[in-house]
């Protein structure tokens, strides 16, 4: 009858210990930081959330909060990294390429950004004051979003093109990304902290994604295609993979 090494078995024993200490130690984080965002959202501008206030929210001993954390600034940019991380599936949710035409992918992506800025202002000031936990210390968050969504919306060019068999090379398509990203958040910031902004939220998203369409248009006209921008983009991929050059 075979019979199991005592040394496998302990180290099995320990191992599963260790995963199930880290999973405690993964849940305690979470519950510290949706606490902290919370908080944040009730704070009023300028001010910081306390690691007391912190610890009280989330159900956990202070001491706990700074087990699970190097110290305040530590914190801070998990803070930042939880903020950043949930936005950006919300923004790769908009960018889905499977259902909308470039119209519409375009207006939705641009009012998930304007409705952040304006329904949670307080994290999107939070998320400027510094870095993200996995950011170099000169970066903000709100930048590193920026390019992380860059990269993402020239991975998006960069498949589409590759479906209809399209080269964008090394021109107008490396930089346009980062050129429109920049453009819609510095608009969006300088609107939202406009004391008495002459367009309403729906008026500036609007106009954001007409010009963001035109410099598209544009782009895609210096490769020698012209589309439809209201067309169902899945239907149009198909229509451009199938032309006659």
């Amino acid at each position: 009858m075979a019979t199991t090494d005592p040394g496998l078995r302990a180290d099995s024993q320990a191992s599963g210990h260790e995963a199930r200490w880290e999973q405690h130690n993964s849940e305690r984080r979470s519950r510290i930081l949706l606490a902290a965002v919370e908080l944040l959202e009730e704070a009023p501008a300028g001010t910081d959330v306390p690691v007391r206030q912190i610890s009280a929210r989330a159900g956990l001993a202070k001491s706990v909060v700074y087990r699970q954390f190097e110290g305040r600034e530590d914190l801070d940019r998990r803070i930042r990294s939880h903020l950043i991380d949930e936005f950006s599936r919300t923004l790769e949710d908009r960018l889905d390429i499977s259902h909308g035409s470039f119209e519409e992918i375009i207006v939705r992506t641009i009012r998930a950004v304007a409705d952040w800025m304006v329904d949670h202002p307080r994290l999107d000031e939070f998320a400027r004051t510094g870095p993200t936990h996995e950011g170099p210390p000169d970066v903000d968050a709100v930048t590193a979003l920026k390019l992380r969504m860059s990269q993402r919306a020239q991975e998006v060019l960069t498949s589409i093109a590759g479906q209809v068999d399209i080269d964008i090379g090394d021109g107008i398509f490396d930089t346009l990304p980062f050129a429109l990203v920049t453009m819609v958040e510095g608009t969006l910031r300088h609107w939202v902290h406009n004391p008495t902004p002459v367009r309403s939220r729906e008026q500036i998203v609007d106009e954001l994604a007409t010009l963001t369409r035109y410099a598209l248009d544009g782009a895609i006209r210096s490769v020698g295609l012209t589309v439809d921008p209201r067309t169902e983009l899945t239907e149009l991929i198909a229509q451009l993979s199938t032309r006659e050059d």
